[in-house]
């Protein structure tokens, strides 16, 4: 059989990672898939870390966003397409987000089954 490797968790990642979900779930076969990620949490880019360097192993620490960024892209464009931003708020929110709230969002997904 064949294997898949997904490097990062971040959207991209996360997305590939649910389609091959849903194939199965619809009876398809599918290949074994693993996802690395370097960093201790889901998110990639939009996981925030104010650690740079290297860490205990002589690493390099992953790169992320800068602390307070905002979206310059509207969240309509950066929305999974199972999973809105309002339902994962309860309410809208406008359309260029900060980090912190892209990051719950993408946590959020993680977190819905």
């Amino acid at each position: 059989m064949t294997k898949v490797a997904i490097i990062g968790t971040g959207p991209c990642g996360l997305s590939m990672l649910r389609a091959f979900e849903q194939a199965e779930k619809k009876g398809e076969k599918i290949p074994e898939v693993v996802a690395f990620e370097k960093q201790s949490d889901w998110g990639g880019l939009w996981n925030y870390s104010w650690r740079t360097g290297s860490d205990e192993y002589g690493d390099p620490i992953p790169n992320s966003m800068y602390r307070y960024l905002w979206s310059n892209g509207p969240k309509e464009c950066l929305e999974f397409a199972d999973y809105s931003f309002d339902e994962h708020f309860g309410k809208p929110i406008p359309s260029f987000p900060p980090r912190e709230v892209l990051y719950d969002y993408i946590l959020g997904r993680v977190k819905k089954r």
